[in-house]
């Protein structure tokens, strides 16, 4: 080297120690031109472009801001993703499709598409067939709906027809009423406390077309056909045994359908239809064979009727009176004179109203809660008061507003206002009725024990 470089190096040396000193710990002073570019950064970082950078660049990633913004990034990921899918699988899809439907499987295929359709055109013509067999059904059950309304109006206008028969002759009042309900079973006019009156004294049963209304028609109608049993076909030919036993029916299922067709006057037409068809094939059928009998044939037209009280009480009554009065064949004792034959009628009502009122006595109180004392006073009453006031009152539906109607309806409003006042006294008497309850269990026991007694004094064979 030159001696005269060592001069200049030495010169050097502390200049570049002193420069890299500066560089190390003295600050570099900002040029115009970087103090610009941080005043734009600072502008932007406050504005929404600003706060977007910085989200981009992951300088705000724990704020919100950097969240949602992620998190609409990965969904849109995975729509682009699902959607490169959907088509890289519609594609093989449709490239398996084409490949089966030339193969078995794809007549396979064909066939349960077909099996398919076949079936949903079945369900489909099915519910338009039961669409219409549901039509054909309504229209069905509507006809026989409307034929029963309308025979139910043709009754009801029947009886309204024939009641103001009665209001033409000169009944009024309770009387009118009572004689309407005995009659015609038309109860629309009785009052509360005519009704209360019946019920206390035990004469409620008279206000029901039953047996005793329809048993007083079958004398009266076997009177006039037999002449008052001076001509008797019944006993003579078979010919005349069977029009005189059509008539009597004809006659009673009409005055059964005039009233009602309840359950007391069914049951009783029915037997009484049952007896006469024995005496056409000249047999006696009145017993517990024809009440049966009965009482099968309304259950099988309606089954309801076994839980009507109506029924119940009827069958319970007309089954007791048959079992109690079998076993007494010789009550009341009979004779020639008028007086044994007076004491013989009324012997006969106090039987059949004992009879009737142990076989009906625990579904009373079951049903009811209350019992009549004055039960077999009532009936020596008011049975003799029915007996005459029923055909009575027939004749003034009859005979009308006419010369002959109005006196028998004069005699038809005194029997009612008997029958009524007798009534309404026995019902005022102390201790008429009695308030007591039984459970359906005393019932059954009560049933059981009765039934015992009647097959123990039934009479019974010698050998």
């Amino acid at each position: 080297m030159d001696a005269r470089a060592y001069p200049m190096i030495v010169l050097l040396l502390p200049l570049v120690a002193a420069i890299l000193l500066f560089a190390k710990y003295a600050p570099i002073e900002e040029t115009k031109q970087r103090q610009e570019y941080r005043a734009k950064q600072g502008e932007i970082e406050g504005t929404e472009q600003g706060q977007e950078y910085r989200a981009k660049q992951g300088e705000i990633e724990g704020t919100k801001q950097g969240q949602e913004y992620r998190a609409k990034q990965e969904q849109i990921e995975r729509t682009e993703r699902r959607q490169i899918e959907e088509t890289e699988r519609g594609q093989e899809y449709r490239t398996k499709q084409e490949q089966i439907e030339g193969t078995e499987k794809g007549k396979e295929y064909r066939t349960k598409q077909g099996q398919v359709e076949g079936m949903k055109k079945e369900q489909v013509d099915g519910m338009k067939k039961g669409q219409v067999d549901g039509m054909k059904q309504g229209q069905v059950e509507g006809m026989k709906k409307g034929q029963v309304d309308g025979m139910k109006r043709g009754k009801n206008a029947m009886q309204e027809l024939l009641y103001g028969r009665l209001e033409a002759g000169g009944l009024r009042g309770d009387e009118l009423a009572t004689t309407g309900a005995l009659t015609l079973g038309y109860k629309e006019d009785l009052g509360k406390e005519l009704k209360r009156h019946f019920q206390a004294s035990g004469a409620a049963h008279v206000l029901a077309v039953s047996g005793l209304h329809t048993g007083i028609i079958y004398g009266l109608l076997l009177g006039l056909l037999t002449l008052g049993g001076r001509y008797k076909p019944l006993y003579d030919n078979r010919s005349g045994r069977a029009a005189v036993s059509l008539v009597i029916i004809g006659v009673m299922w009409f005055y059964a359908w005039l009233t009602g067709m309840t359950p007391s006057v069914v049951r009783a037409v029915l037997m009484l239809s049952i007896y006469e068809a024995g005496k056409m094939c000249y047999r006696q059928a009145f017993s517990l064979n024809t009440i049966a009998a009965a009482a099968v044939l309304i259950l099988i037209v309606n089954p309801k009727d076994l839980w009507s009280v109506s029924f119940q009480l009827s069958f319970a009554a007309t089954s007791a009176i048959v079992l109690l009065l079998s076993a007494f064949p010789d009550l009341p004792p009979k004779g020639g004179g008028i007086t044994s034959k007076i004491l013989q009628y009324f012997g006969g009502i106090i039987m059949v109203s004992l009879a009737a009122q142990l076989g009906t006595l625990p579904l009373t109180m079951y049903y009811f809660g209350q019992i009549s004392c004055y039960f077999l006073l009532t009936n020596m009453l008011v049975l003799p008061l029915a007996t005459f006031l029923v055909p009575c009152g027939l004749l003034s539906v009859a005979l009308g507003g006419s010369g002959a109607g109005i006196v028998f309806s004069k005699v038809t409003q005194s029997l009612a206002w008997a029958m009524n006042h007798s009534v309404a006294w026995i019902e005022s008497l102390p201790g008429s009725t009695v308030k007591v309850s039984i459970g359906s269990g005393m019932v059954a026991i009560y049933y059981v024990l009765f039934l015992v007694f009647c097959v123990y004094i039934q009479p019974r064979e010698k050998v």
